[in-house]
């Protein structure tokens, strides 16, 4: 590849992933695999999606109460149709036409969701190329997979002699031999009681002489009398109530562990089953949110960066990280188009073009991809295995470029899950030459089909939704203008080496 186009994905690269300010080196962990071709992405698939916050419901409402949504004609009373109460007035035609409206809103917001979800939920290759796993199952259902065959392997030892007495002691301040509460806890209870109850009726007083000016002008004055009670209160509870020798013991108490990988594990689930939620024809989807949540909308800047000629002409010098994009051979090289019905990786032409003093401005964003469901410090924990005939390393083994081991065990195979999107928008490329080349550029974009620099799309048609669509692309002896956005690269995290141990050594085959 042209060091030209090199240089804008390395720049892409370093900005989505980061650079640790002391070393210079770029973090480690992540991989970036860029698109052949950019998608574009259209806003109304992906607008205001469906939350379990209802947020997007609000905006709906608000949307009806505005009246920013036309309605239909009030219904003539004449002509209104007959119900078994008279006539359906015309406020109950609106309340229905408003009713109607909200239902297909909301429809449209789960339908912008499912899209929204699935764009992030493929397993993809491990490689700086873009390409998903054929025939593989997604990210989701992996992580099922994974935490519902997750087991904990239990400790073998057991707390020494001089640990157990601390634990002892700690419970006889509570309880005796018979668990009945011991007199110094009950002591703790009552005055706690007292003091809970001053400290109550003080908040109270204060919340009600809050919204009454004439109290509150007065409450410097009055207020003593509730604080003086409830630090009164709080004088006997430390006296009398052994607050200092009860709360240390329920401290010591609290502070016993549970396995790491147990706990994980449960959490793991609980957070999983927590966060589904069922769509129409779909079935139980987990919550997946994007942030910006404004990464659609082309006028939103948030998140939006400007990437200039500056960028583009400087020199950087940084240590890559091991999984750095390296300038794979899935690229065309430079400018290039292709036909209608023509993949870009196939029988492109290439535009034999000296792009002298090239110049190119974009705005760019890393869309972070957030999953609440995946709680991926289980991951690194080393004292649990998957139930069933499973190796170890089988989820992964924490290296680059991994192949599934065993078709048989897919669904388990997890390397890596992409972590954020690189989108850029309003792409202007300019060169010295440009009114040399209008003319090929012109015709190009005008065919069906695509045209291209490296990775990002300039110009030509393509197919959405079925639909043929046309680049919105500003061809002229300016330069080349692509006003709307597209996704270009990924950026994956690898998964750590686990399960740390095979199935074998804690399972047994059943005698025959």
């Amino acid at each position: 590849m042209p060091p030209d186009v090199f240089k804008v994905l390395k720049d892409l690269e370093l900005k989505a992933v980061g650079l640790d300010p002391n070393s210079k080196k770029m973090n480690e962990g992540y991989f970036t695999s860029f698109r052949s071709i950019g998608l574009p992405i259209h806003m109304e698939d992906y607008k205001h999606p469906w939350s379990p916050s209802g947020g997007n419901l609000a905006s709906n409402i608000n949307k009806i109460l505005d009246k920013d949504v036309p309605k239909s004609d009030p219904v003539d009373p004449k002509n209104a149709p007959k119900t078994g109460s008279g006539n359906l007035k015309s406020s109950d035609s609106e309340s229905l036409t408003d009713d109607t409206m909200l239902i297909a809103n909301i429809a449209e917001s789960e339908k912008t969701y499912l899209n929204t979800f699935m764009l992030v939920d493929r397993k993809i290759k491990m490689s700086n190329d873009y390409s998903v796993i054929q025939n593989a199952s997604t990210v989701s259902d992996s992580w099922y997979a994974i935490i519902t065959g997750a087991n904990g392997i239990p400790t073998q030892s057991v707390l020494n002699d001089d640990m157990k007495k601390a634990y002892e002691e700690a419970q006889s301040k509570l309880m005796d031999k018979d668990g009945n509460p011991t007199p110094h806890y009950e002591a703790y209870m009552q005055y706690y009681d007292e003091w809970h109850s001053k400290k109550t009726r003080w908040d109270k007083a204060y919340a009600d002489a809050f919204t009454d000016p004439m109290k509150l002008q007065n409450w410097p004055i009055v207020g003593t009398d509730y604080q003086d009670a409830a630090d009164t209160a709080m004088d006997r509870w430390v006296s009398f109530g052994f607050k200092q020798e009860i709360e240390n013991a329920l401290a010591i108490l609290a502070a016993q562990g549970t396995d790491p990988a147990i706990a994980m594990i449960s959490r793991a689930k609980k957070r999983y089953i927590n966060s589904l939620n069922e769509f129409t024809s779909v079935g139980e989807l987990p919550y997946t949110f994007m942030l910006p949540g404004s990464w659609y909308d082309r006028d939103n800047d948030d998140g939006w960066n400007i990437y200039t000629s500056d960028d583009f002409h400087s020199e950087t010098h940084y240590t890559e990280s091991s999984t750095s994009y390296g300038g794979g051979g899935g690229f065309n090289l430079g400018f290039w188009s292709v036909g209608g019905g023509a993949s870009h990786s196939e029988n492109a032409n290439h535009f034999d073009l000296k792009v002298e003093d090239l110049s190119i401005e974009f705005s760019f964003c890393a869309v972070e991809v957030i999953r609440p469901w995946l709680v991926a410090t289980l991951l690194n924990l080393h004292n649990w295995f998957l139930m069933g005939d499973y190796k170890k390393n089988c989820i992964s083994n924490g290296q680059m470029s991994q192949e599934l081991p065993n078709p048989q065990s897919e669904f388990t195979f997890f390397p890596s899950y992409m972590t954020s999107l690189i989108l850029i928008k309003d792409v202007k490329i300019h060169w010295a030459n440009i009114e040399g080349d209008y003319d090929s550029f012109e015709t190009a974009t005008h065919a069906e089909g695509h045209v291209g620099w490296g990775p990002i799309r300039v110009g030509g048609s393509y197919d959405h939704h079925g639909k043929r669509v046309d680049s919105e692309t500003d061809v002229s002896r300016r330069g080349l203008e692509a006003p709307g956005i597209q996704l270009v690269g990924y950026v994956s995290t690898i998964v750590p080496a686990c399960p740390s141990v095979d199935s074998s050594t804690y399972l047994n085959k059943p005698n025959n």
